[in-house]
């Protein structure tokens, strides 16, 4: 079960936040067999170095994709998921850290169980190095239960998932209709494919939340609420949400997006989060 690993960045990346994530790819006990790694339009002098470096040092095939204009997440990726060679696609984002046994177990996983179409994995979250917060997202385990959520909250945790390519492709793959919920968008259209999901009850992945609060500053806002407004109104399209549950999931999540950030950080803290390592 040969595999490619997928990951966009963009000119606002860290360079040593990137060279971490990279170094995570191929410090695995299961190896990549490929990385598709697309540059959404130029990069800081510092990011294309990292990437270069990583390119002669690594063994692993790297395939860089250049986007001459910065297009976003959906767009990138499309254009990288259909550039990946391999059955199986791993998501990754520039910023994180993948855990040293992430890949295998998700692909020991998928041998296991080969109707399951979707396999993601619980995270952690960190600021500066990994453990220096007891936070982590944990999603629902099997696939009822993820979809028994799937109208209120994104069911998975989007950079930990790996996939069956062809399906995903059948099934509409990335677009940039839904800018800034593209991963959610994502999923939606998968479950109405009916594709099926799972999520590996363990930590095996490091998601990087800065102590400044602004990956929480992102997520709200008018500017957020009207992209959140267009998600809403693009999941009732495709027949994911009734009008109903548009309206359930605006008087849960609209609200929060106009409330103030140490106010918001408390709800992701107490009720969005989990505590423990």
């Amino acid at each position: 079960m040969r595999f490619s690993v997928l990951m966009s960045v963009y000119f606002k990346e860290s360079a040593d936040n990137l060279d971490l994530a990279l170094r995570s790819l191929i410090n695995q006990s299961l190896k990549p067999d490929e990385i598709v790694l697309v540059k959404d339009g130029s990069l800081t002098t510092d990011l294309d170095e990292v990437i270069d470096r990583f390119v002669k040092l690594v063994q692993v095939h790297v395939n860089v994709i250049s986007i001459a204009q910065n297009s976003g997440l959906g767009y990138a990726l499309s254009v990288g998921l259909n550039a990946c060679t391999y059955d199986y696609v791993a998501r990754m984002d520039s910023d994180d850290i993948s855990d040293f046994y992430r890949f295998e177990k998700q692909i020991e996983f998928l041998k296991q169980h080969p109707h399951i179409d979707v396999v993601g994995c619980n995270l952690s979250e960190f600021d500066r190095e990994i453990g220096d917060s007891m936070l982590k997202k944990v999603c629902p385990e099997s696939h009822e239960d993820i979809v028994r959520r799937i109208r209120l909250r994104s069911p998975l945790n989007h950079p930990t998932i790996m996939f069956k390519r062809k399906k995903v492709l059948a099934a509409g793959g990335y677009n940039s209709e839904t800018l800034m919920f593209e991963d959610y968008a994502l999923f939606l259209r998968l479950w109405k494919a009916g594709l099926t999901f799972h999520n590996i009850s363990e930590i095996l992945y490091y998601m990087r939340v800065d102590s400044n609060l602004n990956s929480i500053r992102r997520r709200r806002g008018r500017k957020y609420l009207l992209h959140e407004i267009n998600f809403l109104k693009y999941a009732y399209k495709i027949g994911a949400f009734t009008k109903s549950d548009q309206l359930k999931y605006a008087i849960l999540r609209f609200p929060i997006r106009l409330l103030p950030i140490q106010l918001v950080f408390l709800i992701y803290k107490y009720f969005l989060r989990k505590k423990g390592v």
